[in-house]
C-alpha cells in the first residue's frame, strides 16, 4: 500500500511538471503557447492543437511561411500563411491553408506577433480545459491529493518501522 501511495504521488507530480513545462515555462523565454481555435490552417495546425509562437522582426518574414498576427480588433490572434509581402507599405497578405480565398485585408507589420515554430496536436483542448474554473479546481485537487498521498506514505512508513522494532 505504501508503494502505491508513493508512486501515485510521483505520477501526479510528474504529470503536473510536464504540463508546467509545456504550458507555462515557454512564456519565460518569450515563446507564446496558443490554442488553435479553427481549422483554417489544417492539416498543418489542426483545431485543438497548441502552437508555440516566438517573436520575430517583420523584415525576416518571407512568402510561403506561416505568421501569427493580431486582427484589427487588437486582441484576436490568427495564424495564416503569407501569400505576399508589400515592403513599401509594410504589410503582409495572408491566407489560411484550408481557406479558398486570401484574407480580405492586409496586415501591417505592427500587427505581427511572431512565427509559429512548433505544434502539439490536441494539447490545446487540455490547455483550454485547464484554464476553465473546473480545470483549475482539478489542479488544486491534484495538489491536495499529492499532499494526502505523501502523508499516507509517511504514516505507513512509520507504522512499518514500529512493526520492525517490536
Amino acid at each position: 500500500m505504501r508503494h502505491l501511495c508513493k508512486w501515485s504521488a510521483l505520477a501526479i507530480c510528474g504529470a503536473l511538471a510536464i504540463l508546467t513545462i509545456l504550458l507555462v515555462l515557454p512564456g519565460l523565454f518569450g515563446i507564446h503557447p496558443l490554442i488553435v481555435q479553427s481549422g483554417s490552417m489544417e492539416p498543418v495546425y489542426p483545431k485543438g492543437s497548441m502552437v508555440y509562437v516566438r517573436g520575430t522582426d517583420p523584415s525576416g518574414l518571407s512568402e510561403g511561411n506561416p505568421v501569427t498576427f493580431y486582427l484589427s480588433d487588437g486582441e484576436t490572434l490568427v495564424t495564416h500563411r503569407i501569400t505576399h509581402i508589400d515592403i513599401d507599405r509594410e504589410e503582409i497578405y495572408t491566407k489560411g491553408d484550408a481557406n479558398e480565398l486570401e484574407d480580405g485585408t492586409a496586415t501591417s507589420f505592427e500587427q505581427v506577433k511572431g512565427v509559429p515554430f512548433f505544434c502539439i496536436p490536441y494539447l490545446g483542448y487540455l490547455a483550454g480545459y485547464l484554464s476553465s474554473m473546473a480545470g483549475k479546481a482539478g489542479i488544486v485537487m491534484l495538489v491536495v491529493m499529492v499532499c494526502l498521498l505523501s502523508w499516507m506514505d509517511g504514516a505507513l512508513l512509520k507504522q512499518e518501522e514500529e512493526a520492525w522494532e517490536e
